[in-house]
């Protein structure tokens, strides 16, 4: 299971809280996998998953590529480039969702897609926040 560490640190307070609460969801998604027989409850806990995902990717997505814009940020063209690819993969995924209903298999897959997507983009793309000016990204905050 992805945990947060402080590699993960952009330097941006509220990008931090917004990805620690993002592995946080995606950790539930490990627990929803390994139900063989789901309850009823549990299909609602991966559906609910599944839209927090859609909403997260909205809006944070949206701020953080405001903020390395401000920032001038030498990452922001590939994070836009990743996030559009994300966004891209959870609608497809949903789609398989609304097409073959709740399977384990499908949650593992959501679980495992997240995490190295998570690892990946963070390390690679979203810490290069650190070496921007902190009036700039920051202001992202204010607004």
């Amino acid at each position: 299971m992805l945990e947060w560490s402080e590699k993960f640190e952009t330097g941006d307070p509220l990008i931090d809280a917004q990805h620690r609460m993002l592995i946080s969801y995606v950790g539930r998604l490990e627990t929803l996998a390994q139900a063989v027989n789901p309850t009823p409850e549990e299909i609602h806990l991966f559906m609910r998953s599944l839209e927090f995902l859609e909403s997260y990717a909205l809006t944070h997505f949206k701020q953080e590529e405001d903020c390395m814009f401000r920032a001038r940020c030498p990452a922001h063209r590939d994070n836009l480039q990743a996030h559009s690819e994300f966004r891209d993969f959870l609608k497809q995924f949903k789609r398989q969702v609304d097409l073959e209903g709740w399977r384990a298999d499908l949650v593992l897959e959501l679980y495992r897609s997240c995490n190295v997507w998570i690892a990946r983009h963070i390390l690679r793309v979203d810490t290069w926040l650190k070496r921007c000016p902190d009036e700039k990204k920051n202001s992202v905050q204010n607004n």
